[in-house]
């Protein structure tokens, strides 16, 4: 099904807008880069079921035929585009990171940047579900993440000693199931504040520390949201 645009604030747009990081790409990485980015503007629009190499190549300035020479098939673009909306956020959010001093803020911040996006814009967070559903690489990236910060709360003695794929499916799932539920407009305002908390509970974060961190103001957790 076509998507129209809901967001106020376009967050689909500052995936587009991501510089590359380091000296000016060659030739093929642009082109490359290009693909991937008309790639999340044709997902997001159409949904990844109807969204077609052809559409991709076309929204990209270039045929099919170079298209195929990227990437093999439309699995392997969506694995792609998977790992680019990942590593994206996290550059994006690193700064804001470095501000907090707690492997369970760090942990309740991951969360609540992904639920703000959602309920920023709709389309994105329908793109990033699909995504996760059709791309194991995005899941185990982010999956990643969730593990440094795990073990080092572990460390810290605020976290339970949790399998990693337990704390994983935990935090991932919660998320990217809430995500659905606030793009498809089933959730309250306090919905992502009430999921992180379950998350961090889950962890076995006390209910009082828990509680604390998300009561803090967004802009102190996340900064600057996109």
């Amino acid at each position: 099904m076509k998507r129209t645009a809901r967001s106020e604030r376009d967050v689909i747009a500052m995936l587009l807008d991501s510089p590359a990081e380091g000296p000016p790409l060659r030739k093929r990485e642009r082109t490359r880069r290009g693909l991937v980015l008309a790639a999340i503007q044709v997902i997001a629009r159409e949904g990844l079921a109807a969204a077609t190499p052809g559409q991709i190549a076309a929204a990209a300035g270039v045929t099919s035929v170079t298209f195929y020479n990227y990437f093999k098939s439309k699995a392997e673009i969506v694995a792609a585009v998977g790992l680019f909306i990942a590593e994206t956020i996290r550059e994006r959010s690193a700064a804001s990171r470095a501000t907090l001093a707690t492997a369970a803020e760090r942990m309740a911040a991951g969360c609540l940047r992904y639920l703000h996006l959602a309920e920023l814009s709709p389309g994105f967070a329908m793109l990033v579900v699909e995504v996760a559903e059709a791309e194991p690489a995005f899941l185990e990236l982010v999956g990643t993440f969730v593990k440094q910060e795990l073990r080092q709360g572990i460390r810290d003695k605020d976290f339970a000693p949790l399998r990693d794929a337990v704390a994983t499916d935990l935090v991932v799932g919660a998320v990217m199931r809430a995500m659905r539920r606030i793009a498809q407009g089933g959730a309250p305002r306090s919905h992502r504040t009430e999921i992180t908390l379950a998350i961090l509970r889950g962890l076995g974060l006390p209910a009082a520390e828990a509680s604390r961190i998300v009561g803090r103001p967004l802009d102190a957790l996340i900064g600057k949201v996109p």
